[in-house]
């Protein structure tokens, strides 16, 4: 029912075990897990219409009443992939390898509740239960056994070492162990606290094991073989079936018939009456890779890289799929989010628009294959723009979330990482420099210029300033007022080794990488100050993002990092989540963190218990005559609102004339000042209406511009983001 496959390195768990052992809370940090999606379909049982899966995420439970159309009903996140999967009446065992066996009450599927866990010391990879024990295959640490008659706090009562158990199965007082190094292994059981090898036979690379009555069959990589295990101390090969083009993965057998479940080929059905003459009965290959298998009646439930597969399999002459919950394997390399949806971008596969206004059950939209490698992804309005590798910038439609559509693309010069757009010009960091792109015209994208002075892993911009990191640990500023010249402003060079990510707050820019965030004072270009850092955070630090005073960091090895920053002479360490696979990139919205997590998909979580008692004004409904005379004077009007749970103080709005309808506020600099209002002190979630008197410059030309409101401009008060503070108004036409 399971299979075995490709996971980190041991010594890459050792130096995460040994990061958070010298690196608890100090402060009381609360992470809950919301939902995830786009890991890999691991493992599948089927009980009461419903199907129970392990994930490389976590736990799914979809509502298969109507194998039609499945739906997700619930989910679990874990902190470790899981690989496993065995239900004993409501409560479910999860093999999940370096956290060991997760014991989890189901009896609500729309919300799994932990009962309890239990670290093993190995790799957990297969789980059997019997009774009030569960056997666990622990990968180099052999074969655990497990008192789980108090699920809350089950414990190790007796262990077997062997080379590297890969599965298990239990019939009556004998274990049945798939092992790598020694192949099948038959153990008695009888007195779990000391187990007793009964004998073994060499299978290359054994990976999984189901037993019939007194015949087992054991999965390997150069097939399935068929053993009679009617004396377990002689246990005898009857047959085999070999798949030179494929190794199997999971088995389920009912009576003489096999459902193999297999990397390559999917599902096979098998005649296994004659052993030593196997008869291929009907097949049904999906387009990936699939892991798991379940029979249940007429219909094989299969899960894969692709979500889950239903097949009737009534004939089993001719396998027919009936049904379908398609949930990609995503490789996330980076995240945005853009009201309830989330983009997500995976090398080989492009960009996935899902739907995250129910984080618990996050839900596919569509997706659209790049031409390239996708990286890094920018959302503004109804496009998308893709740092796509090889093939540049790519330019997406996403207006209709479930059918994206290309309007454009440029090919930079180099791979391209990572995007950031600011009106319509698109940077570039690519492995050149930045690559300075007019985006006005999809279909048409114009190179403006480039600053080639550096090998850019990540850019942002703030008005009309570029700020851009490289793998030399520098940080380049760059004056980009004139699109089509960009100048050096200034630079910093840390001594953390490679800078993978830079975000910026105010006049202060987080720089990230390597095993370091580093904090610069930015307010003068040219002499760059050095405010503090926070080191040792790990050697694979890829992103960071600022919300409030709170850094957010992204840690390939780690997880997610919480770091204090109010005081950025000295960062304070919050805590640390572990995600389940390799951290690349973070999106934060108040209290929701989503976190590409590489081969874990899109994780969703959420942060309490920080200090977020900061207000967040925004401005909107900037309304003004369409249609103004250079001389004349007219009202305007505004509304600003305090979005988060503390109080704003007073503070001024200005409004600006100009040309152009970015919202960035650094873009003010080249605008007309023409007017400024007082703003009243604003409770939670309140707002007020503000008109403005303003007289059109007779120095303006005739044309084309935009009336633009920037809320707190004097900066008087701290927000929980500084970086959403100015609103454009509809096209006004001077005359």
């Amino acid at each position: 029912m399971r299979k075995i496959f490709p996971t980190k390195r041991f010594f890459l768990f050792l130096i995460v075990f040994i990061f958070l052992a010298f690196n608890s809370p100090s402060a009381g940090v609360n992470f809950k897990d919301l939902g995830f999606f786009g890991g890999a379909y691991r493992d599948v049982v089927v009980k009461d219409n419903y199907a129970y899966v392990a994930t490389s995420s976590g736990f799914v439970v979809l509502d298969v009443s109507n194998p039609l159309e499945p739906i997700r009903v619930g989910s679990y996140g874990t902190k470790n992939e899981t690989a496993d999967i065995f239900i004993s009446g409501k409560t479910v065992y999860l093999a999940a390898q370096t956290a060991g066996l997760i014991i989890i009450d189901a009896s609500k599927p729309s919300s799994p509740k932990l009962l309890g866990l239990v670290d093993t010391p190995g790799y957990a990879d297969s789980v059997y239960v019997s009774g009030t024990t569960a056997y666990v295959a622990d990968g180099y640490s052999g074969f655990q056994i497990i008192d789980v008659s108090n699920p809350s706090s089950p414990v190790i009562i007796g262990s077997y070492d062997t080379n590297w158990t890969n599965g298990v199965y239990v019939s009556g007082n004998t274990a049945y162990v798939a092992d790598d190094g020694l192949g099948l292994m038959i153990m008695d059981i009888s007195n779990p606290s000391s187990p007793v090898l009964l004998s073994s036979l060499h299978i290359y690379v054994a990976r999984n094991v189901y037993v019939s009555g007194a015949v087992a069959y054991v999965v390997s990589y150069k097939g399935i073989y068929i053993i009679d295990v009617s004396d377990p101390f002689a246990p005898v090969i009857l047959g085999s079936y070999y798949t030179p083009a494929s190794y199997a993965n999971g088995i389920y057998v009912s009576g003489t018939t096999a459902y193999v479940a297999h990397e390559y080929l999917g599902l096979e059905i098998i005649d296994f009456s004659n052993p030593a003459a196997p008869v291929l009965l009907s097949s049904y290959g999906p387009p990936f890779s699939t892991y798991g298998i379940y029979v249940s009646g007429t219909k094989t439930y299969v899960a894969g890289s692709g979500g889950l597969q239903i097949i009737d399999v009534s004939d089993i002459s001719s396998a027919v799929l009936i049904g379908a919950y398609n949930e990609p394997s995503i490789n996330a390399n980076d995240v945005y989010v853009s009201g309830t949806k989330a983009y997500v971008t995976d090398g080989d596969t492009g960009l996935h628009i899902i739907d995250v206004s129910k984080p618990r059950l996050p839900e596919l939209l569509g997706s659209y294959d790049t031409p390239g490698y996708a990286q890094g992804v920018y959302v503004k309005g109804n496009k998308a723009y893709v740092a796509d590798g090889d093939s540049g910038l790519q330019m997406i439609d996403v207006s209709n979330p479930s059918s994206p559509v290309s309007l454009g693309e440029y090919p930079t010069r180099i791979s391209a990482n990572s995007v950031h757009v600011s009106g319509n010009t698109a940077y570039v960091a690519d492995y050149a420099g930045v690559e300075i792109i007019d985006v006005l015209k999809p279909a048409s994208l114009v190179f403006s210029s480039a600053y080639y002075n550096m090998t850019a892993s990540d850019v942002y911009v703030s008005g009309k300033t570029v700020y851009a990191v490289d793998g030399e640990s520098a940080l380049q500023i760059i004056d980009v007022s004139d699109s089509s010249s960009p100048l050096p402003l200034g630079s910093y060079f840390g001594n953390h080794g490679s800078a993978q990510a830079v975000y910026v707050s105010g006049t202060t820019a987080y720089v990230a990488g390597n095993d370091s965030l580093q904090i610069i004072d930015v307010s003068n270009p040219a002499l760059l100050v050095f405010r503090g850092s926070y080191d040792n955070l790990g050697w694979w630090v890829n992103d960071i993002f600022i919300f409030g005073t709170t850094a957010y960091v992204a840690d390939g090895e780690a997880g997610l990092h919480i770091i204090d920053v109010s005081n950025p002479s000295s960062p304070k360490f919050l805590g640390t989540y572990n995600t389940p696979n390799s951290a690349q990139k973070i999106f934060v919205s108040g209290s929701k963190v989503y976190i590409a997590d590489g081969y874990g998909g899109l994780r969703i979580i959420e942060v309490s218990n920080i200090d977020t008692s900061f207000p967040d004004l925004t401005v909107t409904n900037v309304k003004s005559p369409k249609t103004v005379i250079k001389g004349s004077s007219y009202f305007l009007t505004a509304a600003i609102k305090n979005k988060v749970k503390a109080k704003a103080g007073t503070s001024n709005i200005n409004f600006y004339l100009s040309d152009n309808n970015n919202t960035d506020a650094g873009s003010l600099s080249s605008d007309t000042l023409i007017g400024t209002k007082s703003v009243q002190a604003l409770k939670t979630g309140k707002s007020a209406k503000i008109t403005l008197k303003w007289k059109v410059p007779k120095k303006e030309a005739k044309g084309k511009y935009y009336i633009k409101a920037f809320c707190d401009s004097g900066e008087a008060i701290v927000e929980a983001d500084e970086n959403n503070n100015v609103d454009v108004s509809g096209e006004v036409t001077v005359k």
